[in-house]
């Protein structure tokens, strides 16, 4: 009986299958190229603020190249580390990969990838040049060529050695005679991937709570570890997208801007004393869902790589937990050894300590979504009804001052919505107190929501004077007519717009209109 093999199919699944979004071989590839940049800093041979990953797209050509200037590959092992599957000899800890198949994920979306490296020392690179076009030949069920994984693997790859200076050091990944149809070619799209998944820093001049975030976690003992990633042959810097306010809402039309106000931060440790995690919420108005999905929901890091995306943390609340997330923006820094992304890095494998971090997350969930999502959001809320009653009750006063009140009808509903605005304006003025009371406002909004109340107080001594105006006020449009019009005319014309104001009772724009042009009409009685 032979011996079992693996099948050469498993390279269909570590390349075609491996991944749902053709954008994380960027992902892969940048994880790649950060563990080698800090293998070289260890070793001396790179200054951290030399380190650098440099991406060119050319959508012309349809190719792709990802260089790092990290330790590289010596050329004496490196075709058999090229060859292995597998087989990372990565810790998994201390750096971001360690399965040893991330680079093979570039291999399902170009007609040819080359890996090309170097390292100190050496006279020569080495070339590896995979032939993808060929690997989808021999990956056809009726292909009969090879039969297992390694076999496949070895027929599709090509080695060859160029000189290069000794002092050079670097791994390049080349995609050639990429898809279009993949979108790997729309830098605008892979620039926005790469911004939110990467591991890159803030950009300090658009957001302002950068240094804040970053001594905090040096203080805690855990700097964000951030890697210089640059675009194009203008070598443009890759940020995080997160900057001083928020677009909230879902319609274009009702869209507002929240603004960071401050951070939050969150340290756990778990019960064996190691460190958990560690965080950072932005505090904002809480107005609603944040608009951009770039930057909405909590997001979880590890080695300050995206893992899952902006809905995984929704699990973690207690109730309606997407839209909670959405209303959220922050980071989730895992720091156990033992909390591992899974082979998809869509979430952490199950463990022992994964549940001891659901839990402890799950209890902070509830705290800010109680403290902010209800209580921030309610207080935002009410405060900027507060303005727009006070706002309507001023707009009601002046229509009553120029003649709104052109029949009983007319009467009836100013009286009826200055009593619904006095009402709804007290239950949002308790809200508001109440909040205050609490310090749910910072000191940056206080004189905000100390002035509307000071507006309020005005507007609800008015409400009695403006009811006894309500009553007393005649027909406006008793001087609407010139004084040549007879009394039935005037009765007639006063009937006519009464009609009006009843039958477009709720489009009072349109009334007042129709008004404004039969009244033009008449101003001079025709014989």
């Amino acid at each position: 009986m032979s011996e079992p093999i693996a099948g050469k199919f498993l390279l269909e699944i570590l390349t075609k299958g491996m991944y749902s979004n053709p954008m994380h071989i960027y992902r892969e590839y940048i994880q790649n190229s950060s563990d080698s940049i800090d293998k070289a800093i260890k070793a001396g041979i790179l200054q951290t603020t030399e380190a650098e990953i440099h991406i060119f797209i050319d959508d012309k050509e349809r190719n792709i190249v990802i260089r790092d200037n990290g330790l590289g590959i010596p050329l004496n092992i490196a075709k058999v580390k090229l060859m292995n599957v597998g087989a990372s000899d990565k810790d998994g800890v201390t750096e971001r990969g360690f399965r040893g198949i991330g680079r093979l994920g570039g291999l399902a979306y170009a007609e040819k990838v080359q890996f090309i490296t170097s390292a100190i020392g050496d006279t020569a690179k080495t070339i590896m040049t995979c032939d993808c076009v060929r690997m989808q030949q021999l990956l056809q069920k009726s292909n009969t060529e090879t039969s297992d994984i390694m076999e496949t693997f070895k027929a599709i790859s090509a080695f060859e050695e160029q000189p290069e200076e000794a002092e050079q050091h670097y791994f390049e990944v080349r995609l050639i005679g990429v898809p279009k149809e993949s979108g790997l070619l729309d830098e605008d799209d892979a620039i926005r991937y790469l911004a939110e998944t990467a591991p890159i820093d803030f950009d300090s001049q658009h957001f302002v709570q950068a240094k804040k975030i970053r001594e905090y976690f040096i203080e805690k003992g855990f700097p964000i570890p951030c890697y210089k990633i640059l675009r194009g042959a203008r070598k443009k810097p890759i940020y995080k997208l997160y900057s001083r306010s928020m677009s909230t809402g879902k319609q274009e039309r009702t869209k507002t801007k929240d603004y960071v106000r401050d951070v939050e931060f969150i340290y756990h440790e778990a019960s064996d004393g190691k460190p958990l995690y560690i965080g950072w919420l932005a505090i904002t108005d809480f107005s609603g869902i944040i608009s951009d999905e770039s930057v909405q929901g909590i997001r979880f890091r590890k080695g300050n790589i995206l893992v899952g995306n902006g809905t995984t943390f929704a699990k973690f609340f207690p109730s309606e937990g997407h839209n909670a997330n959405r209303m959220f923006a922050g980071e989730i820094h895992v720091l156990h050894d033992e909390l591992v992304p899974n082979s998809q890095r869509d979430d952490f494998e199950p463990s022992t300590v994964y549940n001891e971090m659901r839990k402890a997350l799950a209890e902070w969930a509830g705290t800010i979504n109680k403290k902010y999502r209800r209580g921030t959001s309610e207080a935002t809320s009410a405060l900027r009804n507060l303005t727009k009653l006070n706002e309507e009750q001023r707009e009601l006063e002046e229509k009553i001052d120029s003649g709104a009140i052109t029949s009983d009808e007319k009467r009836e509903q100013i009286s009826e919505r200055l009593e619904k605005i006095a009402r709804t304006r007290e239950k949002e003025e308790k809200t508001v107190r109440k909040a205050l009371e609490r310090g749910t406002f910072d000191n940056e909004r206080k004189e905000t929501v100390e002035k509307a109340l000071s507006q309020t107080e005005t507007a609800t001594k008015k409400v009695a004077a403006l009811n006894t105006k309500i009553v007393n006020a005649g027909y406006a449009t008793k001087n609407d007519l010139p004084s040549s019009y007879s009394r039935d005319e005037r009765k007639l014309y006063q009937r006519i717009i009464s009609v009006i104001d009843i039958y477009f009772a709720d489009d009072p724009k349109t009334a007042e209109a129709l008004r404004e042009k039969i009244k033009s009409e008449l101003s001079v009685k025709k014989k």
